[in-house]
């Protein structure tokens, strides 16, 4: 049985450049570490040597986000959504530090039918 953190990064923010992207994945692979169910962390954490399993990163839409998470929650799949409480935002030479959720994640069986069907049609982020 192999598990897997996917990191569900939103793609329709266009302030999201690919360094703030690998910031809020950061997030929440420390979110699912720390918040996670300590059985879900330790299967993912022993599946190699270096102590962390697989995690694969798919573009999301927000409303994609939300979904996802809260059917995840609902059949009982580690998962939330990140809020970034000060999420950089510039407009013009002023720079703006406002809440928004940027990500998330569900933690499952990678060969689990509910958690294929709630990630189907999903891309790589890219």
């Amino acid at each position: 049985m192999t598990h897997v953190l996917y990191i569900l990064m939103r793609t329709d923010m266009d302030s999201m450049n690919p360094g703030k992207a690998m910031a809020q994945a950061a997030h929440a692979a420390n979110a699912f570490w720390f918040n996670g169910r300590i059985s879900a962390v330790r299967q993912w954490a022993a599946q190699t040597q270096q102590g962390f399993g697989t995690t694969i990163v798919l573009d999301v839409t927000e409303p994609q986000l939300k979904h996802i998470v809260g059917k995840g929650i609902e059949l009982g799949f580690a998962a939330e959504c990140i809020l970034d409480p000060t999420y950089p935002v510039r407009d013009g030479k002023t720079t703006h530090y406002i809440p928004v959720v940027t990500c998330g994640y569900i933690f499952g069986n990678k060969e689990d039918w509910a958690l294929i069907h709630l990630l189907d049609g999903l891309e790589l982020h890219k």
